[in-house]
């Protein structure tokens, strides 16, 4: 599995990883949307029960007590013989002592419902024993939800009471039922709890689901890529022997060519081997980009002394930036900079880059070298004084082949492969590579790589 992942170029894995989050992204919606839905879908269920059941008993209390009510809606003894087990406003509550059959006797069970009665002016005449809710409004009629404190809610049902005393109903009053919901909300945090736990495992599912479909939707463009990457590594490989056989040839025939009878001949054979070395260099780099893209043993890896390794470069450059009037300077590196890596691949990080530097500071500029220990991190930066790199196209630069400045990268032998292999060597040792950079104001490439013991 290491060998897969490490062979497999990062941009597919995270494009992949794009997938699947994704997908766990919709799916995951969905999911919490249709549980949500079921569980709110499930509550109302249950608080509608609760509505019918006191809207019924409502209905029913006011068909009993219509032909009872005395004619004035006032605290009284007739009102207190009609309504037992209700506190008169007023008055001491005295609960009943004797079993009494109507409807209101277990409509006024404190443990279970809570009355109250008001005459047509909203003033309260009777309610049941004990604290009650925050009330609704005596005038407002049907069903609505009340609550006094936090984690205690009621339901409250109220209608008009009339009863047959003159022409016509005549409204005598008001009558609220409330029912505690407590069991309701107690419900519905369990159920909320419940919900979340089992969306909770639900997501893991779907992510591992998510990372395997993903890998199925990604596994035609990983394999069409390793054979891509396969084919340009055996292309280039196969090349390599008959270039070598062919510039042998030239060189010979460069050798034994008079200049002074074939001026032609030793011009052409020139032109030959010029692009046949370019060639050879092209070869030698993809091959090189193919080798770190695939996996190597952490044995090969060993202690390298990073501070060494950039002066020896840098003392190599100095005559190439003086040959271009370009000032190279070393004078901030850190003492100590070890990194875990190969020796070889990381002088040609730092050969690559200041090689790009160099190449594009004009005249009379100057190419700076820092090497700083940062915490766990050695940190390489490269800074020139050249034209800088558009912001559009920083993210580019990488790519292989690509030339900000195509005509002269061509006429100084560039492959377009320099910022790539470093980028692969970088990022094959676990690092790196950043620009920071606007058009006109230079360059700066930076690397990060981890500190070695």
């Amino acid at each position: 599995m290491s060998h897969h992942r490490s062979s497999t170029p990062r941009l597919l894995w995270r494009a992949r990883l794009r997938l699947a989050g994704l997908s766990l992204l919709v799916m995951g919606t969905l999911l919490y949307a249709a549980g949500f839905a079921m569980g709110r879908l499930l509550l109302q269920t249950q608080e509608t029960a609760i509505r019918r059941e006191l809207q019924s008993l409502a209905g029913t209390l006011h068909d009993s007590l219509k032909p009872a009510l005395p004619p004035e809606a006032r605290p009284s003894g007739a009102l207190a013989a009609v309504l037992p087990g209700l506190c008169l406003a007023g008055k001491p509550c005295i609960p009943p002592t004797d079993l009494i059959h109507r409807h209101a006797i277990s409509a006024s069970d404190p443990d279970r419902y809570k009355l109250r009665v008001f005459n047509h002016h909203g003033v309260l005449i009777a309610n049941s024993p004990g604290a009650l809710p925050v009330r609704q409004k005596p005038g407002l009629l049907g069903w609505a939800l009340t609550g006094e404190r936090a984690g205690e809610r009621w339901g409250t049902y109220a209608i008009h009471l009339h009863h047959s005393h003159g022409p016509g109903e005549l409204i005598w009053g008001y009558l609220q039922i409330s029912s505690s919901l407590e069991h309701l909300d107690a419900e519905a945090n369990r159920l909320w709890w419940l919900g979340h736990g089992v969306f909770l495992l639900a997501m893991v599912g779907v992510a591992v689901a998510s990372w395997w479909l993903a890998g199925l939707a990604m596994a035609p463009l990983l394999e069409a890529y390793r054979r891509q990457e396969q084919f340009s590594a055996d292309v280039a490989h196969e090349l390599r022997t008959p270039l070598a056989n062919l510039l042998a040839v030239v060189e010979a025939e460069r050798s034994t060519a008079d200049p002074s009878t074939s001026n032609m001949q030793v011009t052409s054979l020139d032109r030959v081997l010029a692009q046949g070395r370019r060639l050879q260099q092209l070869i030698a780099d993809l091959l090189l980009l193919a080798s770190l893209e695939r996996s190597s043993p952490q044995g090969l890896k060993e202690v390298c002394d990073l501070t060494e390794i950039v002066m020896d470069v840098v003392e190599e450059f100095s005559e190439v930036a003086a040959a271009a009037q370009v000032s190279l300077k070393a004078e901030h590196l850190s003492p100590c900079a070890r990194v875990l890596g190969v020796e070889s691949e990381l002088s040609r990080l730092v050969i690559n880059l200041l090689s790009n530097a160099i190449h594009y500071t004009p005249a009379d500029g100057v190419v700076d070298v820092r090497l700083d220990k940062q915490g766990r991190e050695v940190v390489l930066a490269i800074s020139d004084s050249g034209p800088g790199i558009p912001v559009d196209q920083q993210a580019r630069i990488f790519d292989r082949f690509t030339r900000l400045d195509a005509a002269r990268s061509r006429q100084q032998g560039g492959t377009g492969l320099g910022l790539a292999i470093a980028q692969a060597i970088a990022r094959h040792h676990g690092g790196a590579i950043t620009v920071r950079s606007a058009a006109g104001q230079g360059a700066v490439f930076m690397v990060r790589l981890s500190a070695g013991h």
